[in-house]
């Protein structure tokens, strides 16, 4: 009687190497090319007045410092970079909450709130010394990220067109003293219509 031969079937083998490679390649692409804008950086939303004034200066993409005044009085600082915010506020995701009026609570802490928008970040209750204190170190943060002792960033100062006039002048003299000289003041465009 004849013996059966055992065939041997050749291994098949992929070679996932190439695959890995090219899925490397894309999420180092896609996570050096990604700009973050998430909805953290509109923790604060405000109504701002209107200008017929048009500047065509626009808002740089990094290194900004918000401060945004409500119509309630809280005034929030915040930075676009998560490691000095980390540094500074203790938290990647933290906000700094100033209330100037001694008098009343911010409405943060009683609703929770700005207006009718949950603020969904941590925010740091502060005094008008740690406030300026809290600006002083963010900038300080910036000139050790980019070992720079000139660095300076971008204030851009939202305020609500219902703010109380006093708030402001609160924040405007602690930037005096935080020696912040130069900032923007955003607002929208009023179009005026046209007299035929």
């Amino acid at each position: 009687m004849k013996k059966k031969r055992d065939i041997k079937k050749s291994n098949i083998r992929i070679d996932m190497t190439p695959l890995v490679d090219v899925i490397m390649l894309l999420l180092t692409f896609f996570m050096l090319t990604a700009t973050f804008k998430a909805a953290e950086s509109e923790a604060v939303e405000v109504s701002i007045p209107q200008t017929l004034y048009t500047d065509t200066n626009k808002v740089p993409e990094r290194d900004v410092m918000t401060v945004s005044v409500t119509a309630k009085g809280d005034i929030f600082l915040d930075v676009d970079n998560y490691n000095i915010r980390r540094e500074v506020f203790g938290d990647a995701f933290g906000i700094g909450l100033y209330h100037p009026d001694s008098t009343t609570a911010s409405e943060v802490e009683e609703t929770g709130k700005v207006g009718d928008k949950d603020v969904k970040r941590t925010f740091i209750k502060l005094n008008k010394q740690q406030f300026e204190d809290k600006i002083r170190e963010l900038k300080q943060g910036l000139r050790k990220v980019y070992d720079n002792p000139k660095a300076e960033f971008k204030v851009i100062l939202k305020g609500d067109k219902d703010a109380d006039y006093g708030a402001i002048e609160d924040l405007i003299a602690s930037f005096n003293e935080t020696n912040t000289k130069v900032f923007s003041l955003v607002t929208t465009i009023k179009h005026q219509k046209k007299e035929e």
